[in-house]
């Protein structure tokens, strides 16, 4: 679970973190890469507290996009599986019609056997498979209508049947690649915050404790509302969504949290418009396009406003220039500036 150290929304500088034996760089690291920080021994007496508050920071945005790819894949198994389920469902009930079709089929030719004999049409059809058969079946005038129409409920059953086993695989085969992508966000974001942890464990004492302090002073800040009068929304829905969000202040960030006790940013915009009756994708990427584009100059109450050029960071707009949003491990619910982080797109629910 986060703790409720908070820091600036404002993407800080890279700079450089010097330890007695050790200089480390972190770059910004992409979903999926994992770059480690070696432990430190000892604590420099001169290290910059800043430098290391940035680089904390940063390693918790990076975990904050690993976990939005997290959802983002969490619900494409959901969507994958329901798929799945649907066509494994149509494959038992076709398994069932084709077995009854090719009994009625051997019911016929035992009739037409005690009758005289077997036309040579059904005897293909039940020697060899539908297909084979109906490729030949037209040109055999010998076949009776009643053992044509069961022969080509037959076929058209298998074909159905053989269609959705196929497609049943390849499902399947993307149901694991997708458990394997979310085993692998996860990791990525316990070893983000695994580092974050490693560079505050290097502080001294003195320095923890007016870390401490300024995270602090800093979350008072974040959670006081906007100096400016917020406007009211456009609409009864939207209005709705704000006041959703605005209650939720102070609450803390959780990966994959939906509500109500703690939200991760997706989390908290997807239950802010569920409060208004309207549904979405748990992941700031998917939201960014389930719903129309809106340009800045139109931006009103209840918008989503998407960050980054990876889209992972989401935060709803609630007027006079302010989003709020979950920003990432450490912090809670806050009010920002609409532009403290890129903005990639806005959409409107």
């Amino acid at each position: 679970m986060a703790s409720h150290k908070t820091v600036t929304t404002h993407r800080a500088s890279k700079k450089t973190i010097t330890a007695t034996r050790t200089a480390v760089t972190l770059a910004s690291a992409t979903v999926g890469s994992i770059a480690l920080v070696p432990g430190f021994a000892h604590a420099d007496p001169t290290a910059n507290l800043n430098d290391v508050q940035n680089k904390v920071k940063d390693l918790h945005e990076q975990a904050e996009a690993a976990s939005e790819a997290y959802d983002k894949a969490s619900g494409d198994l959901a969507t994958l599986q329901h798929k799945v389920d649907q066509i494994q469902a149509r494959i038992t009930a076709e398994q069932t019609q084709l077995t009854t079709a090719q009994s009625a089929l051997g019911s016929l030719a035992a009739a037409q056997y005690r009758a005289g004999g077997v036309d040579s049409s059904l005897q293909l059809m039940l020697s060899v498979s539908p297909d084979t058969f109906l490729q030949q079946a037209t040109a055999m005038s010998e076949v009776t209508d009643k053992s044509s129409d069961s022969m080509k409920s037959a076929q058209e059953i298998k074909r159905q049947l053989d269609q959705d086993k196929a497609e049943a695989s390849t499902d399947l085969a993307q149901l694991q690649k997708t458990r394997d992508l979310m085993a692998q966000n996860m990791a990525d974001v316990n070893a983000k915050e695994k580092q974050a942890q490693d560079l505050l464990n290097t502080l001294t004492k003195a320095q923890r404790q007016q870390y401490d302090t300024q995270q602090k002073q800093q979350t008072t800040q974040q959670v006081k509302p906007p100096a400016v009068n917020l406007p009211p929304a456009p609409n009864a829905r939207a209005q709705i969504a704000v006041n959703f969000a605005k209650a939720q202040i102070g609450k803390p960030y959780v990966y994959g949290a939906a509500g109500p006790r703690s939200f991760d940013c997706s989390g908290l915009t997807m239950a802010a418009w569920a409060a208004a009756g309207v549904s979405m994708s748990h992941g700031s990427s998917d939201q960014a396009y389930e719903f129309p584009a809106v340009s800045m100059k139109d931006i009103q109450p209840g918008d989503l406003v998407i960050y980054y050029g990876s889209m992972h960071h989401v935060g709803i707009y609630v007027g006079g220039g302010s989003i709020i949003h979950a920003p990432y491990s450490g912090t809670v619910v806050q009010y920002a500036s609409v532009t403290s982080m890129p903005i990639a797109k806005i959409v409107r629910p």
